[in-house]
């Protein structure tokens, strides 16, 4: 495959970066995808999160902090569930406000993190691995907080730290930064 094609395909990267007909039709332009990202990466909460020299660092300490809550409460009730059983989780019940805490802090600062670099993370299989591994993490904990079993704790813990290892990946794993790495 010849290095021209290789680009406007993005094989080299992994990624699709234009549409079929637009290689069939030889044109040389952005698909649907890049030209969207393009356009909210102009947008100005995302020029402000790339520009300003505070912004992206408290919300990206705003997000480990949301994540410590959301994520440390998880994984406190299922290892308790795990340690002695479902019967013993009524107490932990009150763990819930600061679940929800971390998940309004992880999500508010998280929306943060994606306007500065919405093509880092949109364009990455690993954001929608991070997703899909804490919304069920965060289901089945509500599911052994009202009597779910060991097996149910075991596979929350598991999606949990799935989630977070996920979360760790993004920052080595993106193929583009900014659109402007890949629009001619």
């Amino acid at each position: 495959m010849s290095t021209a094609r290789r680009k406007r395909t993005g094989r080299s990267t992994g990624h699709r970066l234009w549409s079929t007909g637009d290689l069939v039709a030889g044109r040389d332009t952005p698909g649907r995808m890049i030209t969207a990202l393009a356009w909210l990466e102009q947008t100005p909460p995302s020029v402000f999160m790339r520009e300003d020299f505070y912004a992206y660092f408290v919300a990206l300490i705003g997000h480990a902090w949301g994540m410590a809550l959301l994520v440390g409460g998880g994984l406190a009730i299922n290892l308790r569930v795990l340690a002695g059983g479902p019967g013993e989780v009524a107490a932990w019940r009150r763990l819930v406000p600061v679940l929800w805490l971390g998940a309004v802090l992880a999500s508010i600062s998280g929306l943060a993190l994606l306007a500065g670099y919405p093509a880092k993370a949109l364009t990455n299989w690993i954001f929608a691995a991070k997703f899909a591994c804490l919304i069920a993490a965060a289901l089945l904990t509500g599911r052994v907080l009202h009597g779910g079993s060991k097996p149910q704790a075991a596979l929350a813990l598991a999606l949990w730290l799935g989630g977070v290892g996920a979360g760790k990946l993004l920052l080595y794993t993106y193929s583009m930064l900014t659109t402007a790495e890949v629009l001619p």
